[in-house]
């Protein structure tokens, strides 16, 4: 798997500059963590937590910051 990982404080992808969770970092998150998926909204929510206070100290938080992390989880 490639790893697209966060860049913080801009929490955009390492890999392909694109928001992250990218499309892949989505991909390998479901693949990583398939059939775990408290552990997945676990990380996730740390994750997002990190974001939320890395963009809160530099500036406006984005609007769609909840909706990346956690709109995409079923």
């Amino acid at each position: 798997m490639e790893e697209h990982l966060p860049e913080r404080p801009s929490w955009d992808c390492t890999k392909c500059g694109e928001a992250w969770p990218c499309a892949i970092a989505k991909v390998n998150l479901s693949i990583e963590y398939l059939g775990l998926r408290s552990a997945l909204l676990l990380y996730l929510g740390i994750q997002h937590w990190k974001a939320f206070n890395d963009h809160a100290a530099s500036g406006p938080v984005p609007v769609d910051l909840h909706e990346r992390f956690f709109g995409w989880i079923r």
